[in-house]
């Protein structure tokens, strides 16, 4: 048995895997304790009636909180535009071996055994090879092949590296 989609990666799918990957790290969750911390900091000065000392607090909080997302949104749709990968759909079948991706009359095999981790965010299905490398599928473009393809994943990889949690 196999499982076939194609995915035609766009900026918005782009984006939600940079979150994802972004903030399941330390560094990028330290980033957000920051800027949650720099917005009560500011609220507190200005409870207090202290605007002038608010403002380094709303300056963290709006550098944390709202510029990093937004340059992740454009660096996510420069990827997008610039990756000579993305330009056409990538057809990805899945196999009792591995998974196969094909574009145009390219081919690639990864095999089960060579992915890291398997993880889901609300848009897609992320399949990590290395901590930098990965295959994002985008839950959309998988459609009805969506719950063959997660029970492929949990056939193939360990429990321990599957962390698939939203239904489709």
């Amino acid at each position: 048995m196999s499982v076939k989609f194609s995915v035609k990666m766009t900026d918005k799918y782009m984006y939600d895997f940079m979150l994802y990957h972004n903030y399941s790290h330390i560094s990028g969750l330290l980033g957000a304790v920051v800027g949650v911390l720099g917005l009560g900091m500011a609220i507190n000065y200005i409870i207090a009636g202290d605007t002038q000392s608010a403002v380094p607090g709303m300056i963290v909080a709006l550098l944390f909180l709202v510029v990093t997302p937004t340059t992740t949104k454009s660096r996510a749709k420069m990827q997008v535009q610039t990756s000579p990968m993305f330009r056409e759909p990538l057809e990805y079948e899945f196999t009792e071996e591995g998974i196969i991706v094909r574009q145009n009359e390219a081919e690639a095999v990864n095999k089960w055994e060579d992915f890291a981790k398997a993880v889901s965010t609300q848009k897609s299905v992320i399949l990590y090879i290395t901590r930098v490398r990965a295959i994002i599928l985008p839950k959309e473009c998988m459609g009805e092949q969506y719950e063959a393809a997660i029970k492929m994943i949990h056939t193939h990889m360990p429990p321990s590296k599957v962390k698939i949690r939203h239904i489709h």
